[in-house]
């Protein structure tokens, strides 16, 4: 039995059926962790330090909702997943965070592979215009 077999094992026992198929869902491993934070749309995040853990894949996200988009993690968050900075938005003090001089809209999803997928148009007169023949009587 290899060793990621037994870990994966472990993993099933320790965070039990229905999270297993739901991170086989998501992140397609099975992880277990602890709990770090929670951002204000409800994706849970975790982290893993144990030593049988591969480099750089000991931090993850469980998304909200079954059906999730990338888009739909705070940009702090995104930066803590993937190894910018080691420690979470939620541990640092208020004078460390960034203060932005705009508000931050609210998770618009992509639409990608839906009705609402944007589609670009051109707004350049075409350089290629179609040919059409004229056709003139002949002259002897």
């Amino acid at each position: 039995m290899s060793s990621s077999l037994i870990r994966v094992i472990r993993n099933l026992r320790r965070v039990g059926i229905k999270d297993y198929f739901r991170q086989m869902n998501s992140i397609g491993d099975t992880k277990y962790g602890r709990l770090v934070g929670v951002d204000r749309y409800g994706n849970k995040f975790f982290e893993n330090t144990e030593e049988d853990e591969i480099h750089l894949r000991t931090r993850w996200v469980q998304y909200k909702d079954w059906f999730y988009d990338v888009s739909q993690i705070e940009p702090a968050w995104h930066g803590w997943l993937g190894y910018l900075v080691d420690t979470p938005p939620n541990e640092l003090k208020p004078e460390q965070k960034t203060v932005r001089k705009y508000p931050t809209p609210e998770v618009i999803p992509t639409g990608t592979g839906t009705r609402n997928a944007y589609v670009p148009y051109s707004t350049v007169k075409p350089k290629v215009s179609m040919w059409s023949p004229t056709v003139s009587e002949r002259t002897a």
